[in-house]
């Protein structure tokens, strides 16, 4: 996930920022907040990637002040406008993460999915946001999905073996979820509701 947030970066610095005043973060975060809504209006994202990726900038602007937020909004709005469909800026990126939406975006969400779909008793949060009454056929579609890329021959985030990327995160998610009590707690609420909503839709689109 960091090499996106990275190549956004990147990107968004090339642009023409002569006179500029927008801050570099603010510049970087509308540029994806942009990618994510005009490759889905644009037919080059599905749905569940649009969500990632503004699952991604959500997390970047924790703890911003207000008027970074503002910023933020105004620069999005300002790059969705400018931003035809064929525009190499909005095209390039996306070509060239492509990849990284599948091995690196994707996979912590199929994982939490899956190990707080088996708990006994899943935070209400995930019941609440996974609403998919069976959820078989979902873990059924991660289980494949997790087998090919470990089958792709691409390491997992942080050139880990799959198995073990597997287990490791599956144990932060255990230790995520229980944590919803503790300090911090809205946080990863946010991010198992997140982890519900993404995994379904992708699902959905993967049966399309």
């Amino acid at each position: 996930m960091k090499s996106l947030a990275v190549l956004a970066m990147a990107v968004a610095a090339c642009a023409t920022v002569a006179a500029d005043p927008v801050p570099s973060k603010v510049r970087s975060g509308a540029f994806v907040e942009m990618v994510a809504q005009r490759g889905v209006e644009c037919g080059l994202l599905k749905r569940w990637q649009d969500l990632s990726l503004r699952a991604l900038s959500l997390q970047d602007r924790n703890g911003w002040a207000e008027e970074d937020v503002a910023a933020l909004r105004a620069e999005t709005a300002r790059l969705v406008s400018a931003t035809a469909c064929d525009a190499e800026s909005l095209t390039l990126w996306i070509e060239e993460s492509r990849k990284g939406f599948d091995s690196e975006m994707l996979p912590p969400y199929l994982v939490a999915y899956k190990t707080l779909a088996e708990m006994d008793a899943p935070p209400r949060v995930f019941s609440a946001t996974s609403l998919r009454l069976d959820k078989a056929p979902v873990l059924a579609a991660i289980d494949r999905k997790l087998e090919a890329l470990a089958a792709s021959g691409r390491p997992a985030e942080g050139g880990k073996p799959w198995p073990e990327y597997i287990d490791r995160t599956s144990a932060a998610i255990l230790g995520f979820a229980g944590s919803l009590e503790a300090e911090g707690g809205d946080e990863a609420a946010a991010w198992i509701a997140q982890s519900g909503m993404i995994v379904e839709i992708w699902y959905e689109e993967e049966r399309e």
